[in-house]
């Protein structure tokens, strides 16, 4: 049973498709870690489960590959609600609901958590059979070290462990 007192993380991608992979790479890694008050999931981003998914949580964190023309390997920070989800950054989806709408949609419904942030990672090549290049790789790497950082700092300072 998942305590939803912590944060959760979400990883979204489709392992298959290069770097379209970093969000479920991002979750694998920090799953390794078996960091406490915080559970870690894996999606292929269709809107309908992730709303269900962070439905009751407090804190959620989802990682993703965004196509927003900036150099491959940039992270881009959304702090949702504060800031809006470009829609047009995320790739082409077969998903009837995506992470853009879902977020729309929660926020309609009174469903959003009261921390969402979304961490997008600039990918290069989303060719079917092909691993993340090295600019994403690098970038989801940072990425890990800096959520695992974050989350010792908040032990240190008292603070409720975000993730």
């Amino acid at each position: 049973m998942i305590n939803k007192s912590g944060t959760l993380v979400i990883g979204i991608g489709n392992e298959y498709r290069g770097d379209d992979a970093v969000g479920l790479y991002v979750a694998r890694k920090l799953s390794g870690f078996r960091l406490q008050s915080c559970a870690i999931k894996e999606s292929p981003g269709e809107g309908t489960y992730l709303m269900h998914s962070w439905e009751g949580f407090e804190h959620v964190i989802i990682i993703d590959a965004v196509k927003s023309a900036s150099k491959p390997g940039t992270i881009h920070r959304i702090d949702i609600p504060r800031q809006e989800i470009p829609s047009d950054w995320f790739p082409a989806s077969s998903h009837l609901i995506s992470l853009p709408e879902a977020i729309k949609l929660s926020q309609a419904l009174g469903t959003l958590p009261a921390s969402l942030v979304v961490y997008g990672i600039e990918g290069n090549l989303f060719d079917t059979g092909v691993k993340l290049t090295p600019p994403v790789k690098e970038a989801a790497d940072s990425l890990i070290a800096a959520l695992l950082n974050d989350i010792s700092s908040r032990k240190e300072n008292g603070r409720p462990t975000p993730c």
